[in-house]
């Protein structure tokens, strides 16, 4: 087996274990432990603080320990710390342990993210090279929402943790056969200026891509009544999809990188559809869309990311990419709760302003790469 496979059969274990259980914490935070939507959001802003110092702290991890060994820390810690809420089960515990948890997710997506940049070098190697990492995380994805939301309904939140905590593990008896590579130990960032204005469609991207979770499985059980069981089943659509045309997508648009602005008009227009939902036919038609819009941006926005960091601070520049994104995912969960507060029963506004998202990223991304065309054509 090569090294692609390696990585995205890891990367499709890690997902499994995780996937089962994070697009339901913040529903199950509102729905099982009866916290007030203003807490969810108060606890996405807390993860989003929690995200930046494990993303800062997790680049210099993984440059100083080597990615391999950062993975292995990462994965038993994620299984310790969701076996001990299992074990307390007390509303509070269970929001504190998440954000502990969500620094050892964070230290695992640096250093799996870093270790892809270090092997492969070039766009078209990077852009097929994620692409294939996706396929895995995406075979995870696909069935983990599908375990995690029968367990949900069936057995309760409690017996989740519990699963998760077990099948966090799965990944470890693979990660030796992984190469190991370090970076620099000294403090230094060595960021581009160019870097750093791309950080800022990245964070409004990851805002958009963060309601697969919190956000339509929310809106789709409390106003249109489905089941968590019937939402993991569209998130279980999504990791289907990226697992039978990635490959493909990735042949497709590695020469390209332009159409990471299509993407971001694609997302817009997928999560306008959702305030049109009426019905779970549409609901499936809906995942399609923002599916397409994934395949193309996810790839193109880590290729872009890797492109511009250095080999010897690629861990710590990874490390600020992963905070920028995980800050956006968590951001996108935050804002949604609280226009729910006022708009849950306005579909039209509470999507259409998600949807806005998308088309700022677009222009944004538009003239940054029309901007640094040099970019482009080293890309």
């Amino acid at each position: 087996m090569n090294l692609e496979n390696k990585i995205a059969l890891i990367g499709g274990f890690r997902s499994f274990g995780g996937s089962i259980i994070w697009p339901f914490i913040g529903f199950a935070l509102y729905n099982v432990y009866e916290f007030p939507l203003s807490f969810i959001s108060i606890f996405y802003l807390i993860q989003a603080i929690v995200t930046i110092l494990a993303s800062i702290s997790g680049g210099i991890i993984t440059d100083y320990l080597g990615r391999k060994k950062t993975i292995v820390i990462s994965t038993i810690s994620s299984s310790m710390v969701l076996l001990l809420a299992y074990l307390i089960n007390a509303p509070l515990v269970v929001s504190s342990v998440v954000l502990i948890q969500t620094f050892f997710n964070t230290l695992y997506n640096v250093s799996s993210t870093t270790i892809v940049g270090d092997v492969y070098k070039g766009k078209t190697e990077l852009v097929k090279a994620f692409s294939r990492q996706r396929v895995g995380i995406n075979a995870g994805w696909a069935i983990g929402p599908l375990v995690g939301g029968f367990i949900f309904t069936d057995y309760g939140f409690r017996t989740l943790l519990l699963a998760a905590s077990v099948l966090v593990l799965l990944p470890l008896p693979l990660i030796k056969f992984l190469p190991d590579f370090k970076g620099e130990g000294r403090l230094t960032f060595n960021l581009s200026r160019d870097f750093l204005i791309f950080l800022i469609p990245t964070f409004l991207t990851f805002t958009i891509i963060g309601q697969v979770g919190f956000g339509l499985l929310t809106y789709y059980n409390s106003v249109l009544h489905f089941t968590e069981f019937q939402v993991g089943l569209l998130f279980g659509v999504n990791g289907l999809i990226i697992v039978a045309l990635q490959d493909l997508t990735g042949r497709l648009i590695n020469k390209r990188i332009g159409l990471i602005s299509v993407g971001m008009i694609i997302y817009g227009i997928g999560y306008f559809i959702v305030s049109l939902v009426t019905n779970y036919y549409i609901a499936i038609l809906q995942m399609v869309i923002i599916t397409a819009a994934e395949m193309i941006v996810s790839p193109l926005s880590q290729t872009i990311a890797n492109s511009l960091a250095h080999q010897k601070s690629r861990g710590k520049q990874m490390g600020l990419y992963s905070m920028v994104t995980g800050m956006g995912r968590i951001a996108g969960s935050s804002l949604v709760s609280e226009l729910m507060i006022y708009y849950l029963y306005a579909p039209q506004i509470l999507w259409g302003m998600i949807s806005s998202l998308g088309l700022i990223s677009s222009i944004m991304y538009y003239f940054f790469l029309k901007k640094e065309r040099g970019l482009i054509a080293s890309l």
